[in-house]
């Protein structure tokens, strides 16, 4: 029996970011699987968890999260809210100097909303058992990230599990659409296999976003920049197929 130690020694020498390996740290993988395979929890193997669907291998999780580069992600937006709340900051304190010679008490009330209203958005399509929601919220804890899934049971017991995890939403629904609700997404992770490149997700990623899809036995990152596609495939992946329609 593999222990969670010797799990993470075993991602850590693959070369993986301290920020995924400590995600894999606190979350508890065994909360995520049913209880006859909770001895197995920290195999480096995919488990089954419902109708056919399963928790991903470890290692192929911790590649997945590598390409969607959330750590980019988290540095560009504490920029971008730094400049956008000093900035908020001195046009509130400009104008209310001309009105009143006085900063308003309740401009730091002013300033956190505009920043909330800036969180990165990331969606998994068949999200499965939750897991990998709660990695990628131990990885980038300001964002918002929605789940999608089809199978009901799934959906429930993710929700359950996660219920203390603010900024998640799970739907219930078949995702091979995406979830154009909420659009668009800074990453977009789908986590089973399609048969072919995503392309009608495109226009639910924003510019400078990334899809990381598996795509029959490989995973593609895919990355738009200015509105141009730029696509890497990585072979040699097994996954269980997306269910379209």
């Amino acid at each position: 029996m593999t222990t969670k130690p010797q799990l993470l020694i075993h991602l850590k020498n693959q070369g993986f970011s301290n920020k995924i390996i400590k995600a894999f740290e606190k979350v508890k993988r065994e909360d995520f699987i049913s209880e006859n395979l909770k001895q197995q929890a920290y195999e480096d193997k995919p488990l089954a968890i419902a109708q056919g669907a399963t928790i991903s291998q470890p290692y192929t999780i911790a590649f997945m999260l590598n390409l969607l580069e959330l750590d980019n992600l988290s540095n560009k937006s504490n920029i971008n809210n730094l400049k956008k709340s000093s900035s908020y900051e001195e046009k509130e304190l400009n104008s209310n100097i001309k009105e009143n010679n006085k900063i308003p008490k309740n401009n730091k009330l002013k300033k956190n909303h505009k920043i909330s209203n800036n969180k990165p958005k990331i969606l998994e399509i068949g999200s499965g058992s939750g897991y990998v929601l709660a990695l990628i919220k131990n990885i980038l804890n300001n964002s918002q990230i929605f789940g999608i899934e089809r199978i009901k049971e799934l959906v429930d017991k993710s929700k359950q599990v996660l219920k203390s995890k603010k900024n998640i939403k799970i739907i219930n629904a078949n995702g091979f659409k995406g979830l154009e609700k909420y659009s668009p997404y800074d990453r977009i992770l789908i986590s089973a296999s399609v048969p072919k490149i995503p392309k009608h997700l495109y226009s639910q990623l924003k510019d400078n976003g990334i899809i990381v899809s598996s795509v029959q036995n490989s995973i593609f990152q895919i990355k738009k920049i200015n509105n141009k596609i730029i696509q890497k495939e990585f072979p040699g992946f097994v996954f269980v197929p997306l269910v379209e329609g």
